[in-house]
């Protein structure tokens, strides 16, 4: 899938390189990230780095990812797999730089696709919440998750946004 640059505030959104890798590896050692993440295991190797940009971004089910750079190489990434799932290292952490790329990633789809958008956070992710509640998702219902950092469950709320809601939001 092609996967455009597009600009998001002071960061650039771009397709994912394997030279992002030690980056990666560097991001999600972080507890304080990957705790909220529920596919990404703990600690992160560079095995799973490089499994991540050949194998994960090849299958067909994958949508586009993209890396955030904000000009010294990537400090999170972002993806529409339909979810519309994100993660950034912590030292950018209340910027605004997810708000801006998650912005316009979902400007992007919108402009492409009068599919509803999918998301959903931990609980407890005040931030994360806080960024989909400003773009406009609406709870929809709690899920059960098992992240692979705790192997314990974790309830996830579930979100949506149609391009109704959207439109009406702009």
């Amino acid at each position: 899938m092609t996967v455009p640059v597009l600009v998001a505030g002071h960061a650039t959104l771009r397709r994912l390189a394997p030279s992002d890798a030690g980056a990666i590896v560097t991001h999600l050692n972080d507890h304080q990230v990957s705790q909220w993440l529920t596919m990404v295991p703990y600690p992160y190797g560079r095995a799973d780095a490089d499994w991540f940009l050949t194998d994960f971004l090849r299958r067909a089910d994958t949508g586009p990812h993209w890396a955030i750079d904000a000009g010294y190489g990537l400090i999170g990434v972002i993806s529409v797999k339909p979810d519309l799932g994100y993660w950034l290292g912590r030292a950018f952490h209340g910027r605004g730089i997810m708000s801006a790329a998650a912005r316009a990633v979902v400007t992007w789809h919108f402009e492409r696709s009068d599919d509803a958008l999918v998301s959903g956070h931990h609980m407890g992710n005040r931030p994360s919440r806080s960024i989909l509640v400003r773009l406009g998702f609406v709870d929809t219902h709690i899920d059960c998750n098992v992240p692979r950092l705790s192997g314990d469950p974790v309830d996830c709320q579930r979100m949506q946004l149609d391009r109704a809601r959207w439109d009406s939001l702009q």
